[in-house]
């Protein structure tokens, strides 16, 4: 069953990785919640700039709509929990604008799904991310700090997102944050997997 929420519009999103980012975690003040621990599988994407993972026993796609001096624009596209059928992995594949093979059962389970849909596709690469994530607010906008393991690479991540651009863009002032200096999660896991292996 599809899952997205009713209110999940498009948001400008800007993140950024690094070995230590401490200082720029202190600068965004207290967390509003605990931290959440998840282990992530994400399908990094050869052909289009479009982005999917399993979390929580189902599959999420966001589609990248625009980008703008730096600051990227994205629409969560999908959700649908495993098992999957026939039908729903064809929407999914759409949303990812990606050619999909023939699929042999009419449900597909997670195990199933990385073994005859992903492994065999030369565009789609499973890469298993261990997340600890704290969230926070920064002038207005949702932003979040987090550790982040791939292979035995360990790495930081700071992020902040708005559906409003220019919030966004002040916000970075305010945080001294270069707009253009934008790394999406799936190429921040592309490239610390290159790294690890």
């Amino acid at each position: 069953m599809d899952a997205l929420q009713p209110n999940a519009a498009p948001r400008w999103e800007w993140r950024i990785f690094g070995a230590d980012l401490a200082a720029l975690e202190a600068r965004l003040g207290s967390p509003t919640s605990p931290p959440r621990r998840s282990d992530e599988i994400y399908l990094l994407n050869a052909l289009t700039p479009h982005s999917a993972k399993i979390r929580d026993a189902a599959l999420e796609v966001k589609r990248l709509l625009r980008v703008d001096d730096g600051l990227e624009l994205w629409e969560p596209a999908f959700r649908a929990a495993f098992p999957l059928t026939a039908e729903r992995l064809a929407a999914a594949a759409a949303a990812l604008a990606l050619p999909l093979s023939r699929l042999d059962r009419s449900a597909y389970d997670e195990a199933h799904f990385l073994e005859e849909v992903v492994a065999p596709c030369p565009a789609l690469r499973a890469v298993a991310v261990r997340k600890s994530r704290l969230r926070f607010s920064f002038h207005d906008c949702p932003a979040e700090f987090v550790r982040l393991q791939i292979g035995p690479a360990p790495m930081e991540s700071v992020a902040l997102e708005s559906a409003d651009e220019r919030r966004l863009a002040e916000a970075l002032d305010a945080l001294d944050a270069d707009p253009r200096v934008n790394v999406n999660f799936p190429k921040g896991v592309e490239r610390a997997a290159a790294l690890a292996s």
